[in-house]
């Protein structure tokens, strides 16, 4: 948790804490459906005109009333100030002109369809706040009020009792505590001293299960496991020794042996529930043509460099032996490379890796956000340097605010990919959360939110 500026991350603990002081225009269900919260309708008018319709009767923690100045000001400062982390996601953004206290119209230079999902993430400011002194000390129209934050350590909320929504906080005070190391984690836990964990990994799952007071929830996250492949590199330029890699690793044994059943097979490059998702069937484990495949590439005596992010996927490291092994198997031989988050990130910058271990969740709910980053030619060129001018027109075709073209669209992108393998899509990630049975009303959320609004305890 390094800001309390809901426009200057992407991190997904900071957006769970951040989102009990804020609201967003539009929240997301877990069942991927778009619900009102500060914008009680919207629509699409044209391709690249929203209007948004806003909820009445709401004020800021300090008694300002939020007004359509409040969308303006947000949606501005997040398109202008370039210094913002989610500023690029905005770009598109022409326009934004209030109608009257209670209504918004958004101008966009292209279509942006994905907009509404990317406004679950933006909380909405007072026009009031300045940078550096307001996010000191920030306030917003959320069902709790900031009270304090000890950097590395907690942050300290309290109930706000004029919130919009009726009988919502359930609770007096909510205290979140950064505890990096899951096994403290789970220790907390298990004393009684914290109420939920995230990030549960699945080798714990028996133990917290049988722990009295603790129960364990878990649900099919949003987030597809991908490694993906150095394009520019010469070994797997072919898309022959691209598909021989994909045949030789056995992804059953991967969740049934190293994730315990914890992780469903992939079908797809996005995940079921999503806008696009269509199911491409399992990819097949078939080591003697992967041998095959390798010979007529004429890269029989193969070496890949494996690049991790160190202990950020759970059991990570045993997986890629696990793969070193079953490549190895067709006389493929891999250099795991585990290294600190932020070296292993400068390595893929620099291009320096052949396949490197990374997870998307898809946070806004959208895949738009994941195929302009990872496979359009500007997304992606400090990254894995894709580049397929089919792809890139199929991206900026489904960006039209029709669900059915979208559909067709990224279903069209999806074939693409599942036939060129730029990426291994291994398995989908489940979220696994363990709580005290004092607490009622949880939700274990699929993009790894941990949502406190209307949680009780007994």
């Amino acid at each position: 948790m390094l800001t309390l500026d809901p426009a200057n991350h992407y991190s997904i603990s900071a957006t769970s804490v951040l989102r009990h002081v804020y609201d967003p225009l539009l929240d997301v269900t877990n069942d991927d459906k778009f619900a009102p919260a500060l914008a009680e309708s919207w629509r699409a008018l044209n391709n690249t005109t929203w209007r948004f319709t806003l909820r009445k009767g709401v004020s800021f923690h300090d008694g300002s009333p939020f007004t359509a100045d409040s969308v303006v000001f947000t949606l501005k400062r997040v398109r202008d100030n370039g210094k913002l982390i989610k500023s690029f996601v905005y770009q598109d953004i022409e326009d934004v002109q209030k109608d009257g206290d209670h209504a918004v119209t958004v101008t966009t230079k292209r279509p942006f369809g994905s907009l509404p999902a990317h406004l679950t993430m933006l909380g909405m400011l007072p026009p009031s706040a300045g940078e550096e002194a307001f996010f000191q000390k920030p306030v917003g129209t959320g069902p709790f009020r900031f009270v304090s934050w000890t950097h590395g350590d907690r942050v300290e909320l309290a109930a706000n009792a004029r919130y919009w929504k009726p009988g919502v906080p359930r609770v007096e005070k909510v205290t979140v505590r950064f505890i990096p190391e899951l096994s403290t984690r789970a220790a907390a836990l298990r004393a009684g001293e914290i109420h939920v964990i995230d990030r549960v990994w699945p080798d714990m799952v028996q133990t917290l299960k049988a722990t009295p007071g603790v129960k364990v929830l878990d649900t099919p996250a949003l987030e597809a496991q991908r490694w993906h492949f150095q394009l520019a590199r010469e070994t797997v330029k072919d898309p022959r020794v691209r598909k021989a890699v994909s045949l030789a690793i056995n992804r059953d044994v991967i969740i049934k042996d190293l994730l315990l059943g914890y992780a469903r097979p992939v079908v797809s490059p996005i995940p079921p529930g999503l806008i696009g998702h269509t199911n491409l069937g399992q990819k097949p484990y078939d080591p003697e043509k992967a041998r095959q495949l390798l010979k007529e590439a004429g890269q029989s005596k193969l070496t890949l460099d494996f690049v991790l992010m160190k202990d950020l996927y759970p059991k990570q490291l045993e997986i890629a032996q696990a793969v070193a092994a079953m490549l190895g198997e067709v006389g493929v031989k891999v250099n795991i490379r585990n290294l600190e988050i932020a070296t292993a990130r400068e390595q893929r910058t620099a291009g320096n890796y052949d396949l490197f271990y990374s997870g998307w969740a898809h946070m806004p709910h959208d895949p738009d956000w994941y195929f302009g980053q990872w496979f359009t030619k500007a997304g992606a060129e400090k990254l894995t340097r894709f580049s397929d001018p089919r792809v890139e027109q199929l991206i900026a075709e489904g960006r039209v605010p029709d669900p059915k073209v979208r559909q067709q669209k990224y279903a069209e992108i999806e074939r693409i990919l599942w036939d060129e393998e730029p990426e291994i899509w291994p398995y989908y990630s489940v979220a696994i959360y363990a709580i005290s049975d004092k607490l009622s009303n949880f939700e274990a959320r699929r993009d790894y939110y941990v949502l406190l609004h209307e949680v009780g305890i007994a």
